[in-house]
């Protein structure tokens, strides 16, 4: 037998096998506390820290975000993108390369399987969440294309999160526009284009409603 197609056989099998493993530990709904939810949290991540990510970087910016607001340290989002694992040839990052990168950071990740729940019960649960000081990295689809962001709060009086979007409209080199003044982020979604935004993540039925929740033990 040829050893390119047997090679490939084992590539696509071992694929296969993770998918599956991941299915099965994120078959169950998570649990959500609702005496636990504030009206509003705020998670500190100064303007300065609106980084604004070079190429396909969307990843490892919004893992480098989540340790700076965790933290406290100023770590450089080049050197995360330079360094992540799990990247296709395009540069797109798969989502296991940014929950290894958040553990080499001692950052603890929660992967849980937000497909079970109804829309009202993931608005709910990312208030519970954040509502503990766990910031919260969710993919989505933008423009056509899968994208990382990052929640660092929400109001849930005037329905809006506060929202780290590494590939939001430019002021500098480096820097994003603020939009949503002291808040953290540089920008605010409500409830709707939130979903809406979340609804598009995945392909091929996986990593549909895809979110880490991050958290330091």
């Amino acid at each position: 037998m040829n050893p390119k197609p047997k090679k490939l056989i084992i590539l696509v099998a071992l694929i296969i096998l993770v998918i599956g493993i991941y299915l099965w530990v994120t078959n169950k709904a998570p649990n959500i506390d609702s005496s636990k939810i504030s009206t509003t949290a705020v998670i500190d991540y100064p303007a300065e820290f609106n980084y604004r990510q070079t190429i396909n970087d969307c990843g490892p910016f919004n893992v480098a975000a989540v340790v700076r607001a965790l933290k406290k340290e100023k770590v450089n989002s080049a050197e995360f993108a330079k360094n992540i694992g799990w990247r296709l040839p395009n540069k797109y990052t798969l989502p296991w390369g940014m929950e290894n990168q958040l553990k080499d950071n001692d950052i603890s990740v929660e992967i849980p399987n937000i497909k079970a729940l109804s829309d009202e019960e993931k608005i709910i649960f990312l208030h519970e969440r954040l509502s503990a000081g766990k910031p919260i990295i969710i993919l989505g689809e933008r423009d056509g294309y899968e994208h990382y962001i990052t929640l660092l709060g929400f109001d849930s009086k005037k329905d809006v999160f506060y929202v780290y979007d590494s590939y939001f409209d430019k002021k500098e080199k480096d820097i994003t526009v603020d939009k949503n003044d002291n808040m953290p982020g540089n920008r605010n979604l409500t409830s709707k284009k939130l979903l809406d935004f979340w609804r598009g993540s995945g392909m091929y039925g996986v990593y549909n409603w895809y979110v880490i929740v991050a958290s330091i033990n």
